[in-house]
């Protein structure tokens, strides 16, 4: 019995008469008469009797329908998941991230996604920039989130946002009065800095190297986040990546613009020969949309500030 003969039988049960199964089908009444006469010869017993024009299930239709129904919620069941599979209503989704983004904006944006994509079930962990990394690379993950990421073969770089290094200080800060700060500016109060292994270390080592500027000593982190929570609390100032404070999870943090403008992408990465699934691609749009839509956190200058009083003040100091 193939998956035709069922389908018919199945018809013709349901809609009682070959008639109707045939409407069911979208197919003619010979067609539906054919495939029954050829069923009951390969079967060797009748499935119904013919009263006064009428068909009537044989007890052996009945076991065989029961049987039969089973098949056919399964079938169902396929047909329902290619659907929401097609409109990315289900399916699954692993992630890994960095935590300077991991912790603030990465939440927010999945939060967003699961709201509208209710039965897609989302795995999350995060993890050291080099295990992000590594996770991509053995395929043990989807896409890795984040920024600074090494190039390396068989990963491939997806952009997701392009934006400056940022200066975050105390809201009261005497920095507060800059539209955008520098190196100098920076040089006479205490900077929290990064261990070595962190990402923006070397970065911001290469930017008071080139304007020869020695910065103060102050505290050393190696996450940004923890340089984000002793900006919050007042014990110093800090640059940062522009993407780690979305989320509004430091309410004493300003933030300036830092000169020279030092751009970062944050990207999802994903193994070179693992496209991302359809699931994947709608969270990838979905994150660009919410990070797009996010208010930058450098707030608007003073209206008395020009690049000149900048310069002044930094050397008045």
């Amino acid at each position: 019995m193939n998956l035709r003969q069922m389908e018919v039988f199945h018809a013709i049960m349901t809609c009682g008469t070959v008639t109707a199964a045939a409407r069911a089908l979208n197919i003619s009444q010979p067609s539906v008469t054919g495939v029954l006469r050829h069923l009951e010869d390969k079967l060797r017993f009748k499935l119904f009797d013919r009263v006064k024009g009428r068909l009537l299930p044989t007890s052996e239709a009945q076991i065989l329908f029961a049987q039969i129904e089973h098949v056919f919620e399964r079938v169902e069941g396929v047909r329902r998941t290619i659907q929401d599979l097609r409109e990315v209503r289900s399916g699954t989704l692993s992630i890994v991230s960095i935590p300077a983004v991991g912790t603030t904006l990465l939440p927010a944006a999945i939060g967003g996604f699961v709201a509208s994509h209710p039965d897609v079930a989302i795995r999350y962990r995060m993890l050291p920039r080099h295990a992000v990394l590594d996770a991509v690379q053995n395929r043990s993950t989807d896409l890795g989130l984040g920024f600074l990421t090494s190039n390396v073969p068989r990963v491939a770089h997806r952009e997701i946002a392009r934006r400056d290094l940022i200066c975050i200080m105390p809201r009261g800060h005497p920095l507060k009065r800059l539209a955008q700060v520098s190196a100098a500016d920076v040089a006479p109060y205490a900077l929290i800095s990064y261990t070595s292994t962190q990402g923006l270390a070397p970065l911001i080592n290469a930017i008071f190297a080139e304007a020869r500027i020695a910065a103060r000593p102050g505290l050393e982190v190696d996450l940004i986040l923890n340089a984000w929570a002793l900006v919050n609390a007042g014990a110093g100032i800090a640059l940062v990546d522009p993407f780690s404070g979305i989320g509004g999870s430091f309410p004493q943090v300003i933030a300036r613009s830092f000169v020279p403008r030092t751009p970062l992408a944050l990207e999802v990465i994903h193994a070179e020969d693992r496209p991302l699934s359809r699931v994947g691609e709608a969270f990838l749009a979905h994150i660009k949309d919410f990070v797009a839509r996010s208010e930058p956190l450098v707030a608007p200058a003073a209206r008395d500030a020009s690049p000149r009083k900048h310069l002044k003040l930094a050397h008045q100091r």
